[in-house]
């Protein structure tokens, strides 16, 4: 995006965009494909939200979000967005938006109400699952979908893992309070590397209820075995090569449990860390990591064990989203990331005019 201006008029030059998010998910996505066009929604929302003074979209919807020649997702529309008062976290407005894509709190709105910036996160978690699960609104559709939103009552059956789950439900909390920023939403483990997400289970095993599970309450344990689910604990020792069971649990301390599974992995990647080059524990237990990191927000072991690393070099690629917190007229390097305006400016195709 560039901008421009003269004594008489100012002058827009935008991406060239080929088609909406509506119709691009008409095609056959692969899941990873999927996760970065939410990445890519949810990196360009932040760009608004981190303008001094910060701006609220008011109309996400898969019409609003247009795929550029390269394939990436920009959001586009700005027509009723507005910036907040500087100094504020909100300002009074009258509803706005698209049926079946408005915050619950703006919806059959006959006054004028705080607007924030929990508007737009609720509505960007109805558009994440809608791009995760193939074009499905998690409130539903037709005439009960806008009473479902005001009822909080949906459905993710569409997403099968429990992190996508996790922050869906985050997104679309009916509680405006307790809606994540987009920044907390950009840092959810949903957009985490693998080598983080081995790095937390490593942490977990070094928890004091699982570092010494034989003392730790059963039923705490029974409620880790259910929540990671019986296909990823049991008979785990058998999904390793034999010779690092022999070698790391030779004595056959380590039970047959999610406990004694996290502290192996602990011990896997402590003593000697090369045994660990060659094994995909996230192939190896595809439900392992999202079931334990649920399990250990629920139990506030999180925050508790500061089990969530801080952002480094590693991790701060284009997933996490951290490059793009703010937005300059002046940033015009090939390939920055922008916002698409839709309306309002010249043609996507227009070139940059002096």
């Amino acid at each position: 995006m560039d901008f421009a201006e003269d004594e008489n008029f100012g002058y827009l030059a935008l991406q060239l965009c080929e088609c909406t998010l509506e119709k691009f998910l008409e095609s056959d996505l692969t899941e990873e494909r999927k996760r970065k066009l939410v990445q890519e929604v949810l990196s360009g929302l932040s760009v608004l939200h981190g303008q001094t003074p910060q701006i609220i979209h008011r109309d996400i919807k898969p019409q609003n979000v247009l795929l550029d020649v390269c394939g990436k997702a920009r959001l586009a529309d700005f027509g009723i967005s507005r910036r907040l008062p500087i100094g504020q976290t909100s300002f009074f407005t009258g509803g706005a938006g698209t049926k079946c894509w408005m915050a619950r709190e703006n919806i059959n709105v006959v006054v004028d109400v705080p607007c924030k910036m929990s508007a737009d996160i609720q509505v960007a978690g109805m558009l994440t699952y809608y791009i995760l699960s193939g074009g499905h609104h998690p409130f539903g559709k037709g005439c009960r979908c806008d009473t479902n939103i005001l009822d909080g009552l949906y459905s993710l059956e569409h997403v099968q893992d429990s992190i996508t789950e996790d922050l869906v439900k985050w997104m679309i909390n009916k509680n405006p309070k307790e809606r994540p920023t987009v920044q907390q939403c950009l840092a959810h483990p949903f957009f985490w590397l693998k080598s983080k997400k081995i790095r937390y289970l490593k942490n977990i095993g070094n928890v004091e209820e699982v570092k010494n599970y034989s003392k730790t309450e059963k039923c705490l344990l029974d409620d880790l075995d259910r929540d990671v689910g019986e296909a990823s604990w049991k008979d785990w020792k058998q999904k390793f090569p034999r010779e690092i069971v022999k070698k790391l649990d030779g004595k056959g301390t380590c039970s047959e449990n999610t406990a004694g599974l996290l502290r192996f992995i602990r011990n896997l990647h402590q003593h000697p860390p090369k045994d660990a080059e060659h094994i995909d524990l996230m192939a190896i237990f595809p439900d392992l990591f999202g079931g334990v990191y649920v399990f250990a927000k629920n139990k506030g072991w999180n925050s508790e064990y500061k089990l969530i690393e801080e952002e480094d070099e590693e991790d701060e690629d284009v997933i996490s989203g951290g490059a793009m917190s703010t937005l300059s007229l002046d940033d015009r390097a090939p390939g920055f990331s922008a916002p698409v305006q839709e309306s309002g400016g010249l043609p996507h195709s227009a070139p940059f005019i002096q």
